[in-house]
């Protein structure tokens, strides 16, 4: 999480999921666009939303005081991160 705390039983609507690859060095998940995609446009707790990306990904999945975020870490040390879908109230 954030600096600023985020409420993650709050109800949220859920907007503008990462689009794909769109030159990135390396493409989202599917699976986890997939989920973005669907969660694009709908009202629910954060809480819940972050639980549908989780179950779908190893990654360390965060959110941000206006989006989730999906990381993935390496052993040595380089890693790669998504913004998934942004939120606002």
């Amino acid at each position: 999480m954030s600096d600023k705390e985020v409420d993650l039983d709050e109800v949220k609507t859920f907007f503008d999921p990462h689009p794909g690859l769109l030159g990135a060095l390396a493409p989202i998940p599917n699976a986890v666009r997939k989920v973005a995609n669907e969660l694009n446009g709908k009202k629910m707790p954060l809480r819940e939303a972050v639980e549908k990306i989780k179950a779908v990904t190893n990654g360390d999945v965060s959110v941000s005081v206006d989006c989730i975020i999906l990381l993935f870490m390496s052993v040595n040390g380089g890693g790669h991160g998504w913004r998934v879908i942004k939120f606002k109230d």
